[in-house]
C-alpha cells in the first residue's frame, strides 16, 4: 500500500504541470512583463507580518531580512559566514555585554532620518514589553537592557554571559533593527506595511494575492544593485510556479525535491536547476498535553509505527535524509547515526501495555502534495499498529493560528520551522512558559532548561555542540518529537542571473547580479 503510494506521488508529480497548465498560463499571461531591470521571484504566499516581533512565515522571513538591518547578518554563499552589516565594529570579547559601533550615513526611507542607537535600543528591548506580545521575546529572555553610549555607539547589557544571543537571535530575523520613530509613529508596531526600511530596496506596490513590489531606495548611499525593482509574485503551488518560470514570467523560484530529477532531465529554456540543502527542521510533534497521549508509552508506540526513510522516499523522491535532530547535518551539535528505527512489534506491545488499544487520533498538517503524501504514508504506517489517523489538512493561515482553546486540542501535527545556523535558536522554544504558543508538544524538563542555560554561556563550540545533542536526545526520548528531514529544495533561476542566496537557498535580493 505504501510503495503504490509513492508511485502515484511520483506520477502526479510528474503529470501535474499538464494538469495545471490552462489554469497557470492565464496567470502567467496576467503579469506584467518585465524589463531587463526587473527581478521577478516567486514566493508561497504574501506576507503576514513584517513588525519582526511577530514574523512566522517564510516570505516574512524574506522580507524581513532584506528590508532591515541588523548589526551583523548571514552572507550569501556556500558556507554559514558571518558579515557585519549596519555595525561597523562589534566587540564581542565579553559576552554578558555586547558593545556595538554603527556605520555612520544609513538612511532611513520616508524621511525618517538616520539609523542611530537609540533606534538599536528601541528594537530590542520592545520584545520585553508585556503590552507588545512579541512572538520572539524568547530570543530576548538575557536582555536587560541597551545602553547608549553615543550617536552610533551602545552597549547591550544581558543578565548572563551568552554565546547564542548573537549567533541565535543578533544575526538572525529576530535581531532586525527598525525605525523608532516610524515605529511610534504607527503606534508601537505594524503588519505588513511599515513605515521605514534601509538597504538598496524599499517598499513600492502592495497587491494582496498578486504581488508586491521593492523598488530602489533612492536613500541608499550603499552598494549599488543591478535591478531597479524586485517583483515578489505569490505562486503557493510549486508546479504552477515551475511552469511560470516555462513561460518567462518568472525569474527565480524554490521547488520541492520531489521535482528535481524531472528538471534536471528537462529543464526549461534558459533555466538552471540546483538541488539545495536546507537547514529547517521538519518533523512530527505529539502533544503530551492530549489526555489520549499523555502516556509515554503511546507517544513511543506512535515514533516506532513510523516509516520515515519510506516518507521521505515519496516526498523527496530519494534526495532528503532522515533527520536525527533539528540539527542539520555539518553544523555544531548534529547527531550522526542516531535516527529512529521502525519497530512495528514494539510498537504494538508499547500499545497493549499503555491499554490503548483501538486508538485514534488526529493529524493537523498544511494540506499541500508533500504533505499530504506524508500524511497518507503515516496514516497507513499507523493502521498497521492498530491506531486510526484522521487526517487534518489545513491551509497556512488555519494551521499555524494556535489560540488557548486549539492548544488544548492539538494532538499530532506535521510542521516544519525555519532553521538556524546554531541549534539552540530551535531547541530554546521547548520549554514550560512556551507550551500553547510553539511549544505544541508540551514538552517540560528542568534539566533540560539546564542544558539550555548552559549551551548558551558556553563559548567552545565542540561542548556546546555535545549539549545540543544531548537536549535533541531528550526530546526524542519523550516521545513528543519524531525528526523526519531537514528538506532539500530546488533552486530554479534564469542562465542570465548569479542568485544571491543563502547556503540553504533562501533569497538575499541586493545580491542578485546579471551575468555579464
Amino acid at each position: 500500500m505504501v510503495q503504490s503510494m509513492i508511485s502515484n506521488f511520483l506520477r502526479s508529480s510528474q503529470r501535474s504541470t499538464r494538469i495545471i497548465a490552462t489554469a497557470t498560463c492565464v496567470l502567467a499571461t496576467s503579469l506584467t512583463g518585465a524589463s531587463a531591470e526587473t527581478l521577478r521571484i516567486a514566493v508561497p504566499s504574501d506576507p503576514g507580518y513584517l513588525d519582526p516581533a511577530y514574523w512566522g512565515s517564510t516570505v516574512d522571513q524574506f522580507l524581513i531580512d532584506n528590508l532591515y538591518p541588523r548589526l551583523a547578518k548571514y552572507a550569501p554563499g556556500d558556507e554559514w559566514t558571518v558579515e557585519l552589516d549596519a555595525a561597523q565594529s562589534v566587540d564581542l570579547s565579553d559576552p554578558q555585554h555586547i558593545k556595538f559601533k554603527l556605520k555612520p550615513g544609513i538612511m532611513w526611507s520616508g524621511g525618517y532620518g538616520e539609523l542611530t542607537a537609540e533606534d538599536v535600543e528601541f528594537s530590542f528591548e520592545r520584545h520585553l514589553d508585556p503590552d507588545l506580545e512579541s512572538g520572539v521575546v524568547t530570543e530576548y529572555e538575557l536582555l536587560e537592557d541597551v545602553e547608549v553610549t553615543g550617536k552610533y555607539t551602545g552597549v547591550i547589557h544581558l543578565s548572563e554571559p551568552s554565546t547564542t544571543f548573537w549567533t541565535s537571535t543578533l544575526v538572525y530575523t529576530s535581531g532586525a533593527i527598525i525605525s523608532k520613530k516610524a515605529a511610534e509613529e504607527a503606534g508601537g508596531y505594524f503588519e505588513a506595511t511599515p513605515l521605514a526600511t534601509t538597504g538598496p530596496y524599499k517598499l513600492g506596490t502592495f497587491e494582496p494575492g498578486n504581488k508586491l513590489v521593492l523598488e530602489q531606495n533612492p536613500d541608499w548611499t550603499g552598494d549599488a544593485v543591478d535591478f531597479d525593482q524586485i517583483v515578489l509574485l505569490p505562486i503557493g503551488d510549486e508546479n504552477a510556479a515551475e511552469l511560470a518560470f516555462a513561460a518567462g514570467e518568472i525569474d527565480y523560484t524554490r521547488s520541492s525535491a520531489g521535482n528535481y530529477d524531472t528538471l534536471v532531465a528537462n529543464p526549461p529554456q534558459g533555466g538552471v536547476v540546483k538541488l539545495a540543502q536546507t537547514i529547517d527542521p521538519l518533523f512530527l510533534g505529539i502533544s503530551q498535553t492530549n489526555e489520549k497521549l499523555a502516556d509515554v508509552r503511546v507517544r513511543k508506540a506512535i515514533q516506532l509505527a513510523l516509516d520515515i526513510p519510506t516518507v521521505i522516499q515519496a516526498t523527496t523522491n530519494g534526495h532528503g535524509k532522515q533527520a536525527t535532530g533539528f540539527v542539520a547535518e555539518g553544523l555544531i551539535g548534529h547527531r550522526d547515526g542516531e535516527a529512529l528505527t521502525r519497530d512495528l512489534e514494539k510498537a504494538r506491545d508499547l500499545l497493549a501495555d499503555a491499554g490503548a488499544d483501538g486508538l485514534t487520533v488526529r493529524l493537523d498538517y498544511v494540506n499541500n502534495t508533500e504533505r499530504d503524501t506524508a500524511a497518507q504514508i503515516m496514516q497507513a504506517n499507523l493502521a498497521e499498529a492498530g491506531i486510526m489517523l484522521e487526517l487534518n489538512g489545513q491551509d497556512e493561515g488555519t494551521f499555524w493560528s494556535v489560540d488557548e482553546i486549539r492548544a488544548a486540542d492539538l494532538q499530532l501535527h506535521l510542521k516544519s520551522w525555519t532553521g538556524n545556523p546554531d541549534g539552540y535558536y530551535t531547541m530554546q522554544y521547548f520549554v514550560e512558559d512556551q507550551i500553547g504558543y510553539w511549544n505544541w508538544e508540551g514538552y517540560a524538563s528542568d534539566e533540560y532548561v539546564t542544558l539550555l542555560q548552559t549551551a548558551r554561556m558556553t563559548v567552545d563550540d565542540a561542548a556546546r555542540g555535545e549539549i545540543y545533542k544531548k537536549m535533541q536526545a531528550m526530546l526524542e526520548d519523550s516521545g513528543s518529537f519524531v525528526f523526519v528531514s531537514q528538506e532539500p529544495t530546488v533552486i530554479l533561476y534564469r542562465d542570465t542571473l548569479v542568485p544571491g542566496i543563502l547556503p540553504d537557498g533562501r533569497p538575499v535580493f541586493h545580491a542578485f547580479r546579471k551575468v555579464k
